[in-house]
């Protein structure tokens, strides 16, 4: 009788785990996971924030549809989350409006009133900064896609995370560059820098890094500019240029300033070389509002159109981003770290098999996604202790009859650099 009942007990048990793992995996199938994303959607940046809007609206569609598309834990072959049993994700938005403020008044919002279990953002760095001490506060995962400042991996927080390269990496990549060119070609005059960089914290950082390797590579700094990254008028800015007579002339701006900068250098007929970190100068509208007077000008970048050619990803990535926008479809650098940044986390999420931020966090910690599923010529995405991928690379453009061509590294290059420049009328 003892036995019987023990057996019957026995059979209960197991009837109730049934039920109650069938009744999780319905709630799983039905769980929408929320990851909120913070860009500048409108006012200057709004072309630019836009970009990784896209990117990331591209990511959540896989995710939570079939496609036969290679990527981390096969995420995209199945509907939906398969460690979260096909949880879909719902990506919400917010506006910075490029204003740090906004941005954290922003985080606060979707963390406390939307739950979002992770943030990713905020291409600028200014925002970036306060947006992360915000997810720190609230012990939530922060993914980093797109700001270059390297003091945001310096700070010591556990929960932030960076999939894209810091302006360390662009600066060294710019003075390999610079050397191999001088190396190459001796009777170059490339000696003094004018190190012209916007205010915030993006630029700043990029201006201290040129200062401090610039003399270590016998390098002198003619003339350090310091504007408002809102500027209107930098004429004044212009003329001081020209009088220091530099060779070089290094950048940090963003697209509005970068084209107010570079009419101006014609204005004055400043013919020093540019040199820039990705940002204005890197992107499609310096050349739509200048012309042919954008030629010459070269970048660091981690783009160019000939990696839809020679990159699996990066084809496929563009075919689905023309697909789903059309006429209004992003296409390069910026969505391109935006799709990294985004399935980055949610690989993070699905490996986590759970919504709590600190298996998430630890899962981003052993993160090693490898470089053929990712449309960028990296290595990888692995993070260091500090939360920094260590898997990224640079590549140099120059703008060449309008178009980006790629001129170092060598194996990379499509072409020449054009070195000097030529008048502004023969451009």
């Amino acid at each position: 009788m003892k036995k019987h009942c023990l057996l019957l007990a026995f059979g209960f048990i197991s009837i109730l785990f049934i039920i109650f793992g069938l009744s999780l995996r319905v709630r799983s199938a039905g769980q929408v996971i929320k990851i909120g994303a913070i860009y500048p959607v409108t006012g200057a940046l709004s072309q630019t924030g836009m970009q990784f809007v896209q990117a990331a609206k591209i990511v959540q569609e896989l995710v939570n549809n079939r496609y036969d598309i290679d990527s981390p834990g096969n995420l995209f072959k199945s509907e939906g989350l398969p460690n979260l049993g096909g949880a879909k994700v719902e990506v919400i938005f917010g506006d910075s409006e490029s204003k740090p403020d906004v941005g954290r008044s922003q985080a606060e919002r979707l963390i406390e009133l939307e739950k979002v279990v992770a943030l990713i953002g905020c291409y600028q760095s200014g925002v970036c900064e306060p947006v992360s001490v915000v997810a720190e506060v609230k012990g939530i995962p922060f993914l980093c896609d797109s700001c270059s400042a390297p003091s945001l991996t310096e700070r010591g927080l556990k929960w932030f995370f960076r999939t894209c390269l810091t302006d360390a990496s662009n600066v060294e990549g710019s003075f390999l560059f610079l050397n191999e060119l001088k190396k190459k070609r001796p009777s170059l005059q490339l000696e003094k820098i004018a190190v012209v960089c916007e205010d915030s914290r993006w630029g700043q950082d990029v201006a201290r890094l040129v200062k401090e390797q610039a003399p270590k590579l016998g390098y002198k700094i003619a003339i350090d500019v310091v504007y408002p990254h809102e500027a209107t008028d930098v004429e004044a800015e212009a003329i001081r240029i020209k009088k220091a007579d530099p060779d070089i002339i290094w950048m940090a701006s963003y697209p509005s300033d970068a084209v107010l900068f570079h009419k101006a250098f014609k204005k004055y007929d400043v013919t020093a070389a540019i040199v820039a970190n990705p940002a204005g100068h890197a992107r499609q509208e310096f050349v739509d509002s200048l012309g042919s007077d954008a030629n010459g000008v070269i970048a660091s970048q981690l783009w160019s159109e000939t990696l839809i050619k020679t990159n699996k990803m990066a084809r496929i990535f563009t075919d689905l981003c023309k697909k789903k926008f059309g006429d209004a479809a992003a296409v390069g650098e910026l969505p391109a770290r935006g799709y990294i940044g985004m399935l980055t986390l949610v690989d993070a999420i699905n490996r986590a098999g759970s919504t709590d931020p600190n298996a998430i966090r630890q899962a981003l910690i052993k993160t090693d996604i490898p470089g053929h599923l990712l449309p960028l010529p990296w290595r990888g995405v692995r993070f260091d202790e500090k939360g920094q991928n260590r898997l990224g690379s640079v590549i140099m453009i120059q703008w060449q009859d309008k178009k980006q061509r790629v001129i170092w590294p060598k194996e990379a290059a499509e072409t020449d650099a054009i070195f000097p420049l030529p008048p502004w009328t023969k451009r």
